[in-house]
């Protein structure tokens, strides 16, 4: 029989330690719980800087579309009746939704395509005024029809997204329009519906 002392006891091969014998099961629970947690946290703030970045280029595009709207108009001394004329191609937002322009010269008194239009492309239709208002007192930018028309959002034409949900509703403080990036006081301002302060 070896014979037993301090040091085989604390060090030799009769005496286990505590790291040799591996985590506990709760132990691990708890490190997954940890982790868990964690990476829920992370994907929430990942998330929130994504639709930053998105609402961001969308904003940089719809003033990139502007200037060229206006540059069109200098040059022919009309507005384009439609994004295509610029370049030649529908030009996609962020959320691969077309950007909405509205030329008011050939648009008023006729069909209003901008009405609640969702990803199936189901909207309301109709308007007597396309131009976009700022709606219910003043909370907002409407279209015109049953809306506070004495405030447009623009007096030459519109421009906007309809933001991450791809819905947009006549009324900016309808929730489906807090979303949208818009163009508003001529260009003065483009940024979310929802900040914007007429």
């Amino acid at each position: 029989m070896p014979i037993l002392n301090r040091k085989t006891l604390l060090f030799g091969c009769y005496k286990k330690t505590r790291w040799s014998q591996g985590f506990t099961i709760v132990e691990l629970i708890v490190v997954i719980g940890v982790l868990a947690v964690l990476t829920i946290i992370g994907m929430g703030v990942y998330s929130h800087f994504i639709d930053k970045a998105k609402n961001t280029r969308a904003i940089a595009e719809i003033r990139g579309l502007e200037k060229e709207i206006l540059e069109f108009w200098h040059t022919n001394d009309r507005l384009p009746d439609t994004l295509g004329e610029l370049d030649g191609s529908a030009m996609l937002d962020p959320w691969k939704t077309p950007y909405q322009y509205i030329n008011f010269d050939i648009t008023s008194g006729g069909e209003d395509s901008r009405r609640t239009t969702g990803k199936n492309n189901k909207g309301k239709g109709g308007g007597e005024d396309s131009r976009r208002t700022t709606g219910k007192n003043n909370k907002g930018k409407g279209q015109g029809k049953g809306l506070d028309k004495s405030t447009p959002l623009n007096s030459d034409f519109d421009l906007f997204s309809m933001g991450k949900d791809r819905m947009s509703a006549p009324d900016l403080s309808d929730p489906s329009s807090q979303d949208d990036i818009i163009r508003a006081n001529d260009g003065s301002y483009t940024g979310l519906a929802s900040e914007f302060k007429s």
